[in-house]
């Protein structure tokens, strides 16, 4: 299975990334990646920009190497009300925008802290998705996540990086996936790359997709053409 838009990269704009916009598009062409969403983390994060870098994005490519660039970021959740680390004039200015929680900025609390956390962040209307739901120091109530993100109009995220590198994430990428199946929702499958080597890499979630027979006709990212309608159903500019 192949995804033809990357939903989740890092540059060395985030600090703990290893490549540039450029090496990534480069790796993204060479791979037949369409597409690839730019999520360098918020400001929250030490080693991250300050958020008016996005206000520099307007003048940078939408294509390079014949890649499809979509500007985007990775927003911290900072605390359980669901507030995030951008600025929401900078939020407007985005065509696709991941919220997250991180051990770095907000330590996991109780399973009804941590679903109200993300629940409210989805319900700011700038967000389209939360970063690596699946990450099991962040118990949560999956029902309730896939419901709202159903309600919402929004996506869910199948996160290699996560499933393969965190104990449990597979198992509980697993569970949501089966609500997902059940509430008909939408997912993005994404490689959250730190390095270019790994954009456009998703084996090992592609393996837990068909472990549990998810359809295809969910997967927002499965196709340019399918992510970008995704994307004009937001309201968002696509060209």
């Amino acid at each position: 299975m192949k995804f033809e838009v990357d939903t989740h990269t890092h540059t060395v704009l985030s600090g703990h990334a290893q490549s540039t916009l450029l090496e990534n598009a480069a790796a993204a062409a060479k791979a037949g990646i369409r597409g690839i969403v730019l999520t360098d983390h918020g400001p929250s994060i030490a080693s991250s920009p300050p958020d008016f870098v996005i206000s520099t994005y307007s003048s940078m490519p939408n294509v390079i190497d014949g890649v499809r660039i979509y500007y985007g970021t990775e927003a911290n959740i900072i605390d359980f009300k669901g507030s995030i680390d951008i600025r929401e004039n900078y939020m407007g200015m985005l065509d696709f925008a991941i919220a997250g929680m991180h051990g770095f900025v907000l330590k996991p609390g109780t399973k009804k802290q941590n679903t109200d956390a993300v629940i409210a962040a989805l319900n700011n209307e700038k967000v389209d998705m939360i970063s690596h739901p699946d990450n099991p120091s962040y118990e949560m109530d999956y029902e309730a996540f896939v419901k709202e993100t159903k309600r919402l109009g929004k996506l869910v995220e199948v996160n290699e990086h996560s499933i393969w590198y965190r104990k449990g994430s597979e198992q509980n990428a697993l569970i949501y996936l089966e609500l997902c199946k059940k509430h008909d929702v939408r997912i993005a499958v994404s490689s959250d790359a730190h390095i270019s080597l790994n954009v456009g890499v998703c084996d090992t979630a592609a393996a837990v997709l068909e472990q549990c027979s998810f359809p295809h006709q969910l997967i927002a990212n499965l196709t340019k053409e399918r992510f970008d309608e995704y994307l004009v159903s937001r309201g968002k500019a696509v060209i």
